[in-house]
């Protein structure tokens, strides 16, 4: 995303045990700017949802409670057998991500679930 001069981002929440350095680099996974991500593909760039997949900005989850570890726990095995939505995610999203990225898209999606930090 560019940003023009002078404009700074909006802080993005941090999750219970995260890192605020964690969202960032989750932020830049999630996009497919680092570490082959490809969540942006089916979750939409702004987290929004498509027909592919669900929203992950609407404080709603389909397959958990929405705490950090219960997302970890969904992006690391994937759904197989999604409720609403026609394609599967398969684990890691496809993508090759390490412990440490898989914390930190994580820690991203947990925050654009929790706008206001809660």
């Amino acid at each position: 995303m560019l940003v023009p001069t002078g404009m700074a981002l909006p802080q993005l929440p941090v999750p219970p045990g995260g890192t605020a350095a964690q969202v960032a680099l989750g932020e830049r996974i999630y996009h497919g700017q680092a570490d082959g991500g490809t969540c942006v593909g089916c979750h939409g760039s702004d987290g929004n949802g498509t027909p592919l997949a669900p929203s992950l900005t609407s404080g709603k989850w389909l397959w958990s409670d929405g705490s950090l570890a219960a997302l970890t726990h969904t992006i690391t095995e994937g759904v197989p057998a999604p409720k609403q939505y026609r394609s599967a995610m398969p684990p890691k999203g496809g993508a090759q991500l390490s412990d440490s990225d898989l914390a930190a898209v994580a820690a991203y999606v947990w925050s654009l679930g929790h706008p206001k930090g809660q």
